[in-house]
């Protein structure tokens, strides 16, 4: 096949698909993890190399998103130059690699600048600009309706109705409760309806040095929490609704759902995962690594070593266990994907769950920890290689297991 992006190459054995069943629970949660006897296992079936030179492979900031038919892959083919410039395309593939449409810049209007987001809708893809989305056909890319989005959100999402759904914009440093919420239109004729709210505590780690004596601050530092629990969450075009996956009560409790743009919970359930505490050898290692990072700052402002260790002790968040979930996929095939804070030789664990089912089993899948899931669709998931070498798209396929 050489470097032909249609091709299909063999890939290694994948891990086994575990499938766990979820008994009655108890104190208000819906579920308890409880293993089952069926295993699954996974067949390598579908890769897909990137035209051209192979070198490298797709970009580093890459991802996809599967059409609801699961009949096309769009993926935006982004590879980070700087903090501002991204060397992008977009390309839309069938499931067996074939290379239908490939569009770069030229094949849009100079003053968008480069896209903030595309996704496969079951019409069209939409991408997605800074004032702007637009619907684009898969056969030959021509843009169909544009809808231009308001100012005052970030990330908004336009309704059918005309309205929109997002975040408000806050300070980039901001850590607290977060609002969602939707305008009738974007005129600004009626006031936000807040629908929904998201926890953004102790998501930024800021720090400022000040002089004790004069009272004044002369230094600063933002930058992420090392173990931030912030919700996650997803936004879906076709029912215009947001979803949120939140740490909940007690330690390792994941809680799940799903709020239309009319305000109405459409979905709610609670997943009991294996807790992980907080070692306080790890702690003392986020302790050690922000104060060498931030040394040479603090002795030009005079600090000593023991002042720096205490402005970072009292800044950082030491939760007693991590957040059990740390990244959430909304995929074609109708389920959450959650990926747990738990590894299973060497395998990252994924739980499976469809949309709007209160009761049935979730999926507790091991993916290579090497493997970046993008999506979902039948019985395949979709997604990137992340290790050594170029960098591919992946369709692994799913096998139940064979018949007693």
């Amino acid at each position: 096949m050489g470097g032909d992006s249609r091709g299909l190459r063999p890939l290694t054995m994948l891990p086994t698909l575990i499938l766990l069943a979820f008994a009655a629970g108890t104190d208000g949660l819906r579920g308890t993890l409880a293993v089952s006897a069926q295993d699954w296992t996974t067949r390598p079936e579908l890769r897909i190399n990137a035209p051209g030179d192979t070198s490298s492979g797709f970009g580093r900031g890459s991802y996809l998103s599967v059409r609801p038919d699961g009949t096309r892959i769009v993926v935006w083919d982004a590879e980070p130059v700087d903090y501002t410039t991204t060397v992008w395309r977009i390309r839309i593939y069938s499931p067996d690699g074939g290379l239908i449409l490939d569009m770069g810049p030229d094949d849009f209007p100079d003053d968008l600048g480069q896209p903030r987001e595309v996704w496969a809708g079951a019409s069209g893809f939409r991408v997605g600009h800074r004032d702007r989305v637009t619907w684009y056909s898969y056969g030959d890319g021509s843009p169909g309706e544009t809808v231009f989005l308001p100012r005052e959100l970030e990330s908004p999402l336009s309704l059918a109705d005309g309205g929109f759904l997002g975040l408000p914009s806050l300070p980039i440093d901001h850590s607290g409760w977060q609002p969602v919420v939707r305008l009738a239109n974007g005129n600004g004729e009626r006031a936000p309806d807040t629908i929904a709210v998201l926890d953004r505590r102790n998501l930024w780690l800021s720090i400022t040095f000040r002089d004790s004596r004069q009272r004044r601050s002369f230094g600063s530092s933002i930058s992420g929490q090392p173990f931030a629990g912030a919700d996650l969450w997803w936004m879906d075009v076709e029912s215009g609704s947001i979803g949120v996956a939140r740490k909940g009560e007690p330690p390792g409790v994941a809680e799940v759902f799903e709020i239309l743009a009319s305000g109405d919970t459409t979905w709610h359930r609670h997943l009991s995962l294996p807790p992980v505490p907080l070692s306080s050898e790890r702690a003392e290692d986020a302790i050690a690594e922000k104060v060498d990072t931030l040394r040479a700052q603090a002795e030009s402002y005079g600090l000593t070593e023991a002042q720096l260790r205490t402005v970072v002790e009292d800044a950082l968040h030491i939760p007693s266990h991590l957040s059990p979930v740390t990244r959430v996929v909304a995929a074609a095939s109708g389920e959450v994907w959650l990926r747990a804070r738990e590894m299973d030789n060497g395998m990252a664990v994924w739980y499976a769950i469809r949309r709007g089912d209160h009761e049935s089993a979730p999926r507790r899948v091991l993916l290579p920890a090497t493997f970046r899931l993008n999506d979902a669709f039948g019985d395949h998931v979709w997604g990137f290689t992340s290790g050594a070498g170029p960098i591919r798209i992946l369709g692994l396929r799913l096998v139940p297991p064979p018949l007693p």
